[in-house]
């Protein structure tokens, strides 16, 4: 009798539960389970589990551990996170934006294939609305339909120094198909596409208010429920934008946050500049230890260091003025680091904002949500994990799951009341 599968429950989410069973086989049988998948620059990635049927003849990958293979112990998602590139090994499963990741299952026995199944995990629910926009900003609209639910909170995201829409598309998907209207939003591009400056260095923050206001003004949306999230570089803007415009953010998320505004960042060297402006003037910022960067490959994989380096050798007045003013922010935060950081010391800069929160009797709510096995890189649930130094693939897929997790929990609870909203003039 041939195996029978049971594989999913279409629509299967990237953020769900896979489920895989294998039915119809010998008792004590053992079979190879293998998973690929290919990224957007055509990377093929592959996990395997080597399994043993149950007295029924069954595995079933959320009750069965494997006796050996890319991961270990019982996870239903595990044969996803822990797929791994063949050949020389890149650091990140690239992702760029929410189509569907197709992953291909294979399944054989003493080396002889039994089968093969494909299955779609999707970012994106069938009833929302995607827009993608050049004008008057870049970014991406997933739009839920509201029949039924009233008007929608809103969530506004920003992703890091990756540029474009990386790990924002995504995250804006994401939160599209759990029921929020979610905008992403390029500020940068390294290459220069959508007429994006191609270096992270005098970004005006006007840029976001411009699109928050327009994410506010569209139809069916609370403009007094609208939040913003952040990652690592994006995480300092979010931060930024919520306390510079108080009256428009009624929620913030910060995934690997800054607490002070750093020199900005740019491929060739350049001058010394801030990472933003307000009004036409740059933003006070914390210098780079040496002379304007161009960021080599040994700078780069001591990110942390040269953060640190410039927290501890910037003067108290130089500090003071690059600090950003998070007790002007005017909605509850939510923190989220990882102990192996490798690009800045977000855990300590994060204990920072809540010492300073707590110390002006800040009013709203404030959680550092800290993940002690994770690194840098909290990244999207689910997909092959990042390899960064002192990070077990196992901690990191997951943190990436509750820390999703535990940001929707946090911006369903804040976003879900209505607030008095007026915008400043």
């Amino acid at each position: 009798m041939e195996p029978v599968w049971s594989i999913g429950q279409a629509p299967n989410r990237i953020d769900g539960t896979l489920e895989l069973g294998i039915r119809h086989l010998t008792p004590g049988q053992k079979i190879t389970l293998e998973a690929f998948a290919q990224d957007d620059l055509g990377k093929v990635w592959r996990s395997f589990g080597i399994y043993r049927g149950d007295d029924q003849g069954t595995v079933d990958t959320a009750g069965t551990a494997p006796e050996e293979g890319t991961y270990g112990g019982i996870d239903a998602n595990g044969l996803l996170w822990s797929m791994r590139p063949g050949g020389s090994d890149p650091v990140y499963f690239m992702k760029s934006g929410s189509a569907p990741q197709a992953v291909t299952f294979r399944l054989s026995s003493d080396g002889v294939l039994l089968g093969e199944r494909t299955v779609d995990l999707h970012f994106v629910s069938d009833d929302v609305r995607v827009t993608e926009m050049t004008e008057p900003f870049a970014g991406k609209y997933f739009c839920p339909d509201a029949s039924g639910r009233g008007s929608l909170p809103a969530v506004l995201v920003l992703g890091g120094s990756a540029g474009g829409l990386l790990w924002s598309e995504q995250m804006a998907a994401l939160l599209s198909s759990h029921g929020f209207a979610a905008l992403a939003v390029a500020y940068f591009d390294w290459q220069g596409r959508s007429g994006l400056p191609n270096r992270l260095a005098e970004v005006p923050i006007e840029g976001v208010d411009r699109a928050m206001r327009w994410l506010q003004e569209q139809p069916g949306i609370d403009a007094a429920r609208a939040g913003v999230m952040g990652l690592s570089k994006g995480s300092e803007l979010a931060l930024l934008y919520a306390s510079l415009y108080p009256q428009a953010v009624r929620a913030v998320v910060g995934y690997s946050p800054a607490s002070h505004v750093f020199e900005g960042i740019a491929i060739a060297p350049a001058s010394r500049r801030s990472s933003w402006t307000h009004e036409g003037r740059p933003l006070p910022y914390l210098p780079y230890p040496g002379g304007p960067k161009s960021w080599t490959a040994a700078e780069l994989a001591q990110l942390r260091k040269l953060h640190e380096q410039a927290l501890q050798t910037s003067s108290d007045e130089q500090l003071e003025a690059a600090r950003i003013r998070v007790e002007a922010m005017r909605a509850p935060a939510l923190l989220m680091t990882g102990a192996h950081d490798a690009t800045w010391p977000s855990a300590g800069m994060a204990e920072g904002v809540l010492q300073t929160l707590k110390k002006c009797g800040y009013r709203w709510e404030v959680c550092h949500a800290h993940f002690p096995e994770a690194g840098h890189l909290i990244d999207i649930p689910n997909l092959p994990v990042t390899a960064e130094q002192g990070v077990r693939a196992g901690a990191a897929a997951a943190a990436a799951r509750e820390a999703w997790q535990t940001a929707l929990a946090f911006l369903q609870r804040n976003l879900a009341l209505s607030y008095s909203y007026s915008r400043p003039s």
